[in-house]
């Protein structure tokens, strides 16, 4: 577990991102956020941070940048002193993808070669993407190895991939430290209620019935937030990790009924 490192978390507002601060502030880092706090998907952001801040002191333990990545003015004010760049920040979701691809292929590409271009500029020491498994789109074979072909079907995965892209070619031209991560249907507390565990919860609790679609058949492999939270810890403690992408799941698929 990395202790007494100065972090940078992009997109820390978000369900895995606050759940990544509360681990890494336990273990006296000083955190530095980026987040727009934007509530295209839910509400309930700041809340959730404040919820794990408030046994904090800002400015010495953390410190809450609020702005887009798009907005290179926000480069100037973070510290000299980062060791190690979390890039959760992402326009997310595969059907909200659709219905806003300039708006998710803007943000999630653009912000991102920013953040590189910071990243090359400061010789920061690590730097750990989110992308997604939706790189993949619709899987040719199981399981899905990291040399599946990808065949992303939405703007999200297409943007996530194109990241992945990015990430190589700042790694051979610049030798910049980066691993990519590819999360597999994450869930837990403060999980993004458009996610199929959020909605299933929901109904039940509701008492009301669960929509199948498909034939019921369906395969999806469900991730934890603690896994996720230790694999990309991992990632950013294991500089061999560097120029490569890897998985990050169960690897005990669940029949997907939504």
């Amino acid at each position: 577990m990395k202790k007494n490192r100065n972090i940078l978390i992009a997109g820390e507002a978000g369900f895995i991102g606050t759940h990544l601060f509360e681990t890494l502030i336990q273990e006296n880092n000083y955190i530095e956020i980026i987040d727009n706090f934007n509530q295209c998907y839910y509400s309930g952001k700041e809340e959730n941070l404040a919820s794990i801040t408030q046994n904090y002191e800002i400015l010495k333990d953390y410190k809450v940048i609020k702005v887009d990545l798009l907005d290179k003015s926000i480069y100037g004010k973070i510290a000299d002193e980062i060791d190690i760049i979390f890039h959760l920040a992402a326009h997310a979701g595969v059907q909200y993808s659709m219905l806003n691809a300039v708006q998710v292929t803007r943000n999630n590409i653009g912000g991102f070669v920013n953040l590189l271009e910071f990243v090359r500029k400061k010789g920061i020491k690590k730097l750990v993407y989110a992308s997604s498994s939706t790189v993949y789109g619709n899987p040719i074979y199981t399981p899905v190895d990291e040399d599946h072909p990808k065949n992303s079907i939405c703007p999200y995965g297409l943007s996530k991939l194109c990241g992945e892209i990015y990430a190589d070619y700042f790694f051979r031209e610049y030798s910049i430290p980066i691993t990519s991560l590819r999360f597999y249907s994450v869930y837990g507390p403060r999980g993004r209620p458009d996610m199929v565990a959020g909605k299933f919860f929901d109904l039940v609790l509701q008492n009301k019935e669960l929509m199948i679609y498909g034939d019921g058949e369906q395969l999806r492999d469900f991730t934890y937030i603690s896994d996720i939270i230790n694999g990309l810890i991992l990632a950013s403690e294991k500089r061999e990790s560097s120029g490569q992408a890897f998985n990050l799941g169960w690897s005990n698929p669940k029949v997907l009924i939504n």
